[in-house]
């Protein structure tokens, strides 16, 4: 699952940049006029198609990490670090949020999920939306080139692989803990 997952955020990553920057281009060429040999509205169009891409690739990779947490993936320096056997299932969920990288997985979600709704419904206002899908994905870029570069979830562990993890750290075991950074 390493692998899938870390495949998934490269992916996601590519689709937007390419979604940021055929979203810019697209606007600047509707702002200025100029004719080009491919019209803006399809570049647009591409951009919003890869925004879409984005939120699945995403999507995929938040899979990859729960599924790695259940599984009880220690090879992986998170899931050793925020699970273990013994966990109850709500916690073992939660994990996905308990750390620096898998907070940043769930944010990376959380904003791909909105960019979906927004390109879903974009004929609402074309032009709005195509300014605020271009925005979105310079800050998707930032997230998930924080997450393929700086602070890999999905980074294996180096050393003997552990029987067991570390556990979630017991202030976070509580109810709330579950439902509150979603909410």
């Amino acid at each position: 699952m390493a692998a899938f997952g870390t495949f998934a955020l490269l992916i996601a990553l590519a689709l937007a940049a390419w979604n940021l920057f055929a979203g810019a281009v697209a606007l600047r060429l509707i702002a200025t006029g100029q004719p080009t040999a491919i019209s803006p509205e399809r570049l647009a169009d591409t951009a919003r198609r890869a925004g879409i891409g984005v939120f699945v690739a995403v999507t995929a990779a938040a899979f990859a990490l729960i599924w790695s947490v259940f599984a009880n993936d220690f090879s992986l320096t998170y899931i050793m670090e925020h699970s273990n056997r013994a966990l109850p299932g709500p916690y073992k969920f939660s994990a996905l949020w308990s750390g620096q990288e898998g907070s940043l997985l769930l944010w990376a979600w959380l904003l791909g999920t909105y960019g979906f709704v927004l390109r879903l419904t974009h004929k609402t206002d074309v032009k709005l939306y195509a300014y605020a899908g271009t925005i979105l994905a310079g800050i998707q870029v930032f997230f998930l080139s924080v997450l393929c570069f700086a602070a890999p979830p999905f980074a294996l562990y180096n050393g003997a692989l552990p029987e067991d993890g570390n556990g979630l750290n017991p202030l976070l075991q509580y109810p709330e803990m579950v439902i509150h950074p979603p909410m």
